[in-house]
């Protein structure tokens, strides 16, 4: 009975087995994975054996037996049936194990490359993560520079005052919300006289204190309601808000506050223990916002009257008024013609004589011209002070000198023609006081062969007072180069006698102012004695300018005056007229120069 029992849970395992492996079989659809049909087909014979030997045990179910009803019959059956069964299952297992492997290994893998993955994304979370910190910082520290930038752009970063751009934007805003408001207001523009000099003497940190010190000064003396500003350098800019609607109210009111602020300014300043002494001038312009005047238009009327008001000297105010725009306005165009002046060398050398006692040439003065063209010809007195101004004397001043070494370098006098012709060229104070003068004329020098002239350089007293050791070292080494000097407009500057016996001159000029009257001034005439006498004792020539009469030059002659210049011996002229009139000849080029003038 137990035999049965257990064969019977043999055939029903193996049967639960071969129905696992079919329902496996067809519901996953691995019949393409190798020998899994064997392995099903196994199973199913050994099924098949386990049943045979159930049957064995009861007869009735004989009938049923595959092949025999004997017993060598049923073992035959259960032999082959066990037998093939365990071929197939051999074969199959031969053939399903090597891809269960690969199948193990491609698993082992897979797991080890999601196990990669999970970290190269782990990682990569990891960087993005601190990426975003970065650009979290990033931001804040972009966001931080922004704004100050903002306040760099509208606030003065040394006295904390606004500056330019904030002053015009409220200015601005001002209008735009008072646009049918007729009350006035004014626009104070204050400049510190000579600021230069503190920089220059005191050094520019203690500049900047002196700035901030300014700053404090005038933020505690305007009223909550006014706006004040450094529009740059030692430039200060108040609005005076809501002064009045009656003119001559406004007038008084501004008239008030621009002496207070003068008077505030022109304390005594104390600046690390030393005392500073401040002077000031304003440019005022009134205004009221329903005008069709822009900020710019304002800053720009105010700027106008402050170089109005410094004109006048130091501690001035000045009201714009719109004269002063037409002034500045030509000022201007002035300044642009000039430009285009020297741009197309419109410049032109006008010669006059120098004579001696017997009225014979001894050299010429070269004078400039602009040959304007549509004004005509432009003398120098025109323009060489704006030439100042605008900073271009020194190219004026270049090129003048450049041209009458081209001119005359192969000229000599008609009445001397053996000596060495004097050329006199002027030169402005400001020209000769730049630190590269010597180097400026040493290139000049360079270009021109100057061995049948003399160069005079003509300068005046205020060059000469200014540093006497600079001018001096400037005038020794330029006469080094052959070049004599002539010191213009004597006895109407500083000059006074220790300098004269200082400076390195070859020659001084009596001033035309002396000579005018000196046939009936008792006076001019004791000074050109005084002159004349002081020159020879100090072994300089004197010429005297402005000889336009016959008396002027008799009365000179008497006093033994060397050289003489003026309309009397001939008006300036282009270098083509005077040869015409055989004043001047061209040189001979192998002619040479066997001496020169006194």
């Amino acid at each position: 009975m137990q035999d049965i029992i257990i064969e019977s849970l043999i055939a029903c395992s193996s049967l639960v087995v071969c129905w696992t492996l079919f329902r496996a079989v067809t519901k996953y659809q691995v019949t393409t994975q190798p020998g899994s049909l064997l392995i099903l087909a196994g199973f199913s014979l050994l099924c098949l054996s386990f049943l045979i030997d159930i049957t064995d045990n009861f007869p009735q179910l004989n009938q049923y037996v595959l092949i025999g009803d004997t017993d060598a019959q049923a073992f035959i059956e259960k032999v082959i049936g066990s037998l093939l069964g365990l071929i197939f299952l051999a074969i199959g297992f031969r053939r399903w194990l090597p891809s269960v492997l690969e199948l193990a290994v491609a698993k082992n893998e897979l797991h080890q490359l999601n196990n990669s993955l999970e970290q190269l994304v782990n990682e990569r979370t990891t960087e993005l993560r601190m990426a975003n910190n970065q650009l979290v910082v990033e931001i804040n520290e972009r966001e931080q520079a922004q704004l100050k930038l903002n306040v760099e752009r509208y606030q003065d970063l040394l006295t904390e005052l606004p500056n330019r751009y904030a002053l015009l934007k409220y200015i601005t805003a001002g209008k735009s919300k008072n646009l049918h408001n007729n009350i006035h207001h004014a626009v104070f523009l204050i400049d510190i006289n000579n600021f230069k000099s503190i920089n220059d003497s005191l050094g520019h940190a203690k500049g900047d204190q002196v700035l901030k010190s300014i700053a404090k000064r005038l933020s505690f003396n305007h009223r909550s309601q006014d706006y004040l500003a450094r529009i740059g350098g030692d430039e200060f800019m108040l609005v005076i808000q809501n002064l009045d609607q009656e003119p001559q109210r406004v007038a008084l009111k501004t008239y008030n506050h621009a002496i207070g602020i003068l008077d505030i300014l022109s304390t005594p300043l104390k600046v690390d223990g030393q005392v500073i002494n401040l002077t000031a001038c304003i440019g005022i312009s009134v205004f009221n916002h329903h005008s069709t005047n822009s900020a710019e238009d304002i800053l720009r009327q105010a700027d106008i009257a402050l170089y109005n008001a410094k004109d006048k000297g130091k501690g001035y105010f000045s009201f714009f008024e719109p004269e002063m725009q037409e002034k500045a306005q030509k000022f201007l165009n002035q300044a642009n013609e000039l430009h285009q002046a020297i741009k197309n060398n419109e410049f032109e050398l006008a010669y006059q004589p120098q004579v001696d006692n017997n009225e014979k040439l001894i050299g010429v003065e070269a004078l400039l011209r602009w040959q304007h063209p549509t004004k005509g010809m432009i003398g120098p007195g025109e323009f060489i002070a704006l030439a100042e101004e605008i900073g271009v004397i020194d190219k004026i001043g270049r090129y003048a000198l450049d041209l009458a070494c081209q001119e005359c370098a192969t000229l000599a006098s008609a009445d001397y023609p053996q000596r060495a012709l004097k050329v006199a060229v002027n030169i402005s104070p400001s020209h000769f006081l730049q630190e590269d003068f010597v180097g400026q004329i040493e290139t000049i020098l360079s270009r021109h062969d100057l061995q049948h002239i003399q160069l005079v350089i003509e300068i005046t007293e205020e060059e000469t007072v200014s540093d006497i050791n600079d001018t001096c070292a400037k005038m020794n080494k330029l006469r080094s180069y052959g070049i004599q000097f002539s010191l213009d407009d004597f006895g109407t500057g500083y000059c006074s006698l220790t300098y004269l016996k200082k400076l390195p001159v070859d020659t001084v000029k009596i001033d035309r102012s002396f000579i005018s009257d000196v046939d009936k001034n008792a006076d001019d005439a004791s000074i050109i004695t005084a002159i004349l006498t002081m020159a020879n004792a100090l072994n300089i020539n004197v010429i005297a300018e402005g000889i336009d009469k016959e008396e002027q030059y008799r009365l000179l002659k008497a006093k033994s005056c060397q050289y003489y210049q003026g309309f009397f011996f001939g008006k300036p002229q282009a270098i083509t007229k005077l040869l015409s009139k055989s004043r001047l000849q061209i040189r001979p080029v192998k002619q040479p120069v066997i001496d020169q003038f006194d």
